[in-house]
């Protein structure tokens, strides 16, 4: 074979838009999430999102037809707002057993 027609590992791959697969990330949507990829990334279902939403506690969203999408600098800023300073608990009062 000769040295034109190996490839090597470190060659990047081409890859080829498919409309089918709403998962590839485009230039165009860099510092944007979808609905799927914010739960994941807190550990949550699309649904607890979902219920944010319906809320109005959740983050800031952008919807483009029935694409939601999270600015990921947006949600870092609700992420902020959302940080409480601890409350010290005061102490139990104790029942006393006569």
């Amino acid at each position: 074979m000769s040295e034109l027609q190996q490839t090597s590992p470190q060659e990047p791959s081409i890859s080829v838009y498919d409309p089918q697969d709403k998962h590839i990330a485009l230039p165009l949507l860099d510092g944007y999430l979808r609905r799927e990829e914010l739960a994941k990334q807190f550990g949550l279902s699309p649904r607890t999102i979902d219920r944010w939403e319906a809320l109005r506690i959740g983050p800031p969203r952008v919807s483009i037809g029935r694409t939601i999408l999270y600015n990921i600098q947006s949600v870092r800023e609700w992420l902020l707002s959302r940080q409480r300073q601890a409350i010290p608990v005061r102490g139990r009062r104790r029942l006393t057993v006569q």
